[in-house]
C-alpha cells in the first residue's frame, strides 16, 4: 500500500499582508508581501486502504472518524476541508492524519500550510503529483471555495519554497523574489510572541476588501501606505539593515491599525508596548490582526530584556526560528516492520548501555586518556521537486563532559577514523582519566542525529522558470551554463513561433500587392493610360533573409510603389529584430534567476552505523 508524508513550515509575515488578495494589489502598483518560513510545521500523512473507506485523524483537534463513502464525508462539517480535497482528486480508500505545530488562530498561515501538505500528498496518492506554482494555485482555489471569501496567496509560498522572500504582486502573475539574507542572521534579530487570543483572518481581510472595493478613501490610502512600507522592508532586508527593517515593521503596524477597528486588541497593545519599551525596534501582528501572534525585530543584545518584559503580559514567547527549507515529501510502501512507513528513511535499533563499544587510540603524545564519542552516520538527502536522492557518510568525534558524562556535540569535529590507530586494549603509556556513564551515551545518540540534521545540509540550485535543478555538488557556474543552454533552446522554439507570425504579415503584404496589381490590370483593360508598375519583391527570399538575420531588401526599388512596399518589408524586419532581441533578453534574465535550495535531512533519514566510546589523550 502506498503512503506519503508531507511536511511544510508555516510563515511569519513582515509586511504587505492583505494586499495579496486579488484584485486588491492591482489598485496599488508595487504591492508585495515579505515573509519568512518558520520552524512550526504542518504535516499530512496519507495512505491507501484496501476496503474503500475514508479514515481521518485530526490530531490537533483530537478528532478521529471513519466514513464508508465520500458522500458520508461530505456530511461532516468538521472535515469540510478534507472533503473538498479528497473530492477534487476523486479518491476513495484513504487514511489521512494531519498535524500542526502552530497554535490555532495564530495568524501564521497554519491552515494554508496544512492544505498545501494535504493536496501534495493526495495528488501523489492519486498518481499525479502537483508541484510548485500549480500546487499553490490549486490550493488557493480550493481554500477560497471552502471559506466563501477571497484567500490571499502569500501563505502558500513559504510552505512550498521556505526561506525569506518578497512576493511581488505583479499583474498577470505574482513573482517570488528570494531575499539573500541568511536566516540565521534574521533569527538573531527576531522573536515571536503568541497573545493567547485566536483570530479569524477571513473576517478582517474581507471587511478591508469590501471597503477598498466600495471606494473608502481611508482604506485605499492605508493600503497605499502599506504597499510603500513593504517596499521599504524588502530593501532593508536585502541590505541587511535590521534597524531599518524594524522601523518598517513598526510603520506597517501603525498603518494597518488605522485601516479598520478591531485589528488591534488590548493583549496586542500590551505586548508591543512591553517589547518596544525593552528595546525592540518594532512589532506587528501576523496575519490580518484581531489576535494571534506578534513578530518583533530588535538588536540582539536586547533579547533577554524583551523576553523578560513579555513575561509580564498575556500570552507566551514562542520557541520558533526562521528556516531556509520548504516542504519535504517522503513516499513509499507501508511496512509492517516500521512504524514510520517511509521507505526512504532508515530506522536503527536503540542501543543498550552494554552494546556501546570502548576503543583506544595509540600513538598520541603523553597525557591521560580522556573519553570521546566516535559516531558515524549515513545521511540521506531527498528532495521531491528536484528528485535528489543523495547519501553521504560522516564520522564525528565529540568530547564527553568530565562531570556528568554528557556528550558535548557543540565541540564535535569531523574525522577520518581510517587514519587513526584504534585498538581494543589501552595503550600502556596512557592512564585512564574519567568515569564513564553509558546511560548518558545511549540518550545522546538522538542528539547525534539532530547534530547531523543541523550540520549536513545539502545545498542545490534551482531555476523555477525552467524547472531545472542542479546535481549535488554542481557549482553555480556550471548550473548557470545549463540554464543558458535551456534559454537558447527555448529561444529557437520561440523563433519558430515568431517566424509563423511574420510569415502571416508578409503574406498580408503580398496579398495587398497582388490586389493592387489586379486593379492596375483592370484599369489597363478599360483603356485608361496607366503605366504598369511591377513590384520587385521576392516574398520567400525576404522572409528567409529576415529570419536569417540578413537584409531583407536586396535590390534597389524601380518605382514609387515598389519603394513603398520595400519600406514596409524593412519595417517588418525591424519589428522582427526588436521582438527577437526582447525574447533573448527575457530568456537570458530568466536563466540567471537561480535560487538556492537547502535540503535538510530529518532524523529518520539518518542511520547511525557506528557509535562507541573512544579513549584518546587529545582530540583525534
Amino acid at each position: 500500500m502506498k503512503k506519503v508524508i508531507t511536511r511544510a513550515p508555516v510563515r511569519a509575515d513582515l509586511a504587505g499582508g492583505t494586499l495579496d488578495l486579488w484584485p486588491l494589489y492591482l489598485f496599488h502598483p508595487g504591492s508585495r508581501t515579505v515573509n519568512v518560513a518558520i520552524s512550526y510545521y504542518a504535516e499530512s500523512e496519507v495512505s491507501e486502504s484496501s476496503d474503500g473507506s475514508i479514515e481521518i485523524h485530526l490530531t490537533d483537534q483530537q478528532y478521529r472518524q471513519r466514513y464508508e463513502s465520500l458522500h458520508d464525508l461530505a456530511n461532516d462539517e468538521k472535515a469540510s476541508l478534507i472533503y473538498r480535497l479528497v473530492e477534487h482528486f476523486h479518491l476513495n480508500g484513504v487514511r489521512i492524519t494531519t498535524r500542526t505545530d502552530a497554535p490555532r488562530g495564530s495568524g501564521l498561515g497554519g491552515s494554508s500550510a496544512l492544505a498545501i501538505t494535504l493536496v501534495r500528498a493526495l495528488s501523489e496518492i492519486a498518481g499525479a503529483p502537483v508541484e510548485g506554482e500549480q500546487l499553490i494555485n490549486l490550493v488557493r482555489d480550493l481554500e477560497t471555495r471552502l471559506l466563501g471569501v477571497p484567500a490571499g496567496i502569500q501563505d502558500y509560498y513559504p510552505p512550498v519554497y521556505g526561506g525569506l522572500a518578497a512576493l511581488h504582486l505583479n499583474p498577470g502573475a505574482p513573482v517570488r523574489h528570494p531575499i539573500p539574507l541568511p536566516v540565521a542572521d534574521l533569527s538573531a534579530h527576531m522573536l515571536m510572541h503568541y497573545t493567547g487570543v485566536a483570530h479569524f483572518s477571513g473576517t478582517n481581510n474581507w471587511e478591508m476588501y469590501k471597503r477598498q472595493i466600495d471606494g473608502k478613501k481611508k482604506v485605499q490610502k492605508g493600503f497605499d501606505k502599506i504597499a510603500a512600507t513593504s517596499i521599504e522592508m524588502e530593501k532593508a532586508l536585502e541590505a541587511g539593515n535590521f534597524e531599518a527593517a524594524g522601523r518598517a515593521l513598526a510603520e506597517e503596524w501603525e498603518n494597518r491599525k488605522a485601516l479598520i477597528e478591531g485589528i488591534s486588541t488590548p493583549e496586542i497593545d500590551a505586548a508591543i508596548d512591553a517589547a518596544v519599551g525593552a528595546g525592540a525596534w518594532g512589532g506587528k501582528v501576523c496575519g490580518a490582526g484581531g489576535g494571534g501572534c506578534i513578530v518583533f525585530l530588535f538588536p540582539p543584545d536586547r533579547r533577554e530584556a524583551i523576553t523578560a518584559a513579555l513575561a509580564g503580559v498575556p500570552g507566551r514567547v514562542l520557541d520558533v526560528v526562521p528556516v531556509a527549507h520548504g516542504m519535504t515529501v517522503d513516499s513509499g510502501e507501508e511496512s509492517q516492520a516500521s512504524t514510520s512507513g517511509v521507505s526512504r528513511g532508515r530506522i536503527s535499533a536503540r542501543r543498550s548501555p552494554d552494546d556501546i563499544e570502548q576503543l583506544y587510540v595509540y600513538g598520541q603524545s603523553g597525557g591521560a586518556y580522556r573519553p570521546f564519542v566516535l559516531a558515524e552516520g549515513i545521511v540521506t538527502h531527498t528532495e521531491s521537486r528536484s528528485g535528489v536522492h543523495h547519501q553521504v557518510a560522516r564520522s564525528y568525534v565529540a568530547p564527553i563532559h568530565p562531570n556528568d558524562g554528557s556528550v558535548m556535540w557543540q565541540q564535535a569535529s569531523q574525522i577520518d577514523p581510517e587514519k587513526l590507530d584504534i585498538r581494543a586494549t589501552p595503550d600502556p603509556s596512557h592512564r585512564i582519566d574519567g568515569q564513564l556513564r553509558p546511560e548518558t551515551l545511549v540518550r545522546s545518540e538522538d542528539a547525534f542525529k539532530q547534530f547531523l540534521v543541523e550540520r549536513e545540509r545539502l545545498h542545490i540550485y534551482s531555476n523555477p522558470t525552467f524547472a531545472l535543478y542542479s546535481e549535488p555538488h554542481e557549482t553555480r557556474e556550471a548550473f548557470l551554463g545549463r540554464c543558458l543552454e535551456e534559454a537558447n533552446r527555448q529561444l529557437e522554439d520561440q523563433q519558430e513561433r515568431l517566424e509563423s507570425t511574420f510569415r502571416r504579415r508578409i503574406d498580408q503584404l503580398k496579398e495587398r500587392s497582388e490586389r493592387e496589381q489586379r486593379e492596375i490590370d483592370d484599369q489597363e483593360q478599360t483603356g485608361e493610360e496607366t503605366q504598369r508598375q511591377n513590384v520587385n519583391v521576392a516574398w520567400g527570399q525576404a522572409l528567409y533573409n529576415i529570419t536569417a538575420g540578413r537584409n531583407a531588401v536586396t535590390e534597389a526599388p524601380h518605382s514609387v510603389r515598389e519603394t513603398d512596399y520595400l519600406e514596409n518589408i524593412a519595417q517588418i524586419q525591424k519589428a522582427w529584430d526588436k521582438e527577437l532581441q526582447g525574447l533573448r533578453e527575457d530568456l537570458t534574465s530568466k536563466a540567471r534567476a537561480i535560487e538556492e535550495i537547502s535540503i535538510v535531512p530529518t532524523p529518520r533519514n539518518i542511520e547511525v552505523t557506528k557509535y562507541l566510546v573512544l579513549w584518546a589523550a587529545s582530540v583525534p
